[in-house]
């Protein structure tokens, strides 16, 4: 069940020096439910050595943890669920493969690839870049809001807006008819992540859907 509005993308480069442990943790206490971590450079080893202890904060906080694209690691952590990258194997491959209840991600960049998603029997999607963002430039242009709106329309999914959301934005996504918004570079960050969660948080409240 996707009962999260709030999907945090982890990039410990981003938060250094601090820990990411300790940026996970200072996000957990402010009503963050969910995280995704996608340390794309690490190892086996060092990427469960990472995530096993934030995957116990996150079960203590009653929230989701989701591990980018490596199921061995998720199973052996105990995380909630995996995430996909856009041209990634089948869900059907990865609900197999597991042989656990996961939930699982799924980014895309256009309608098609959600709607395929959507028939592998994915639980939710990310649709990127809805502003123009430093942080993944090489995923082309904006989309923008307007085929964020004909997405939503088109796929039966909880979609999260990714890519340039600010605070001032969330509303915005969310009339568009976003389910949520992802986000990384907006919170991740060695000084004052927590008060940047705690904004978006606010903005989702302030804007239901």
């Amino acid at each position: 069940m996707i009962d999260f509005k709030l999907y945090v993308i982890t990039n410990r480069h981003l938060c250094a020096p601090k820990p990411l442990l300790t940026v996970a943790s200072e996000i957990l206490d402010v009503g963050v439910r969910a995280i995704q971590m996608r340390e794309k450079d690490l190892d086996d080893v060092d990427l469960y050595e990472l995530a096993k202890p934030i995957s116990e904060l996150c079960k203590t906080n009653n929230a989701h943890l989701f591990i980018n694209t490596n199921t061995k690691v998720a199973m052996d952590v105990g995380a909630a669920g995996i995430h996909l990258p856009d041209s990634g194997v089948s869900v059907d491959y990865v609900k197999a493969q597991s042989e656990s209840n996961f939930l699982i991600g799924c980014s895309i960049h256009g309608i098609d690839a959600a709607k395929k998603r959507k028939t592998e029997g994915a639980d939710f999607v990310t649709y990127s870049p809805i502003y123009p963002t430093e942080s993944k430039p090489g995923y082309g242009p904006a989309v923008g809001v307007e085929n964020l709106e004909k997405l939503a329309k088109q796929v039966n999914l909880p979609v999260f807006a990714l890519g340039g959301i600010t605070p001032a934005r969330v509303g915005e996504c969310l009339r568009a008819g976003a389910s949520g918004i992802a986000v990384m570079s907006g919170i991740m960050s060695p000084i004052d992540a927590a008060q940047r969660a705690k904004e978006y948080l606010s903005a989702l409240c302030d804007n239901p859907i």
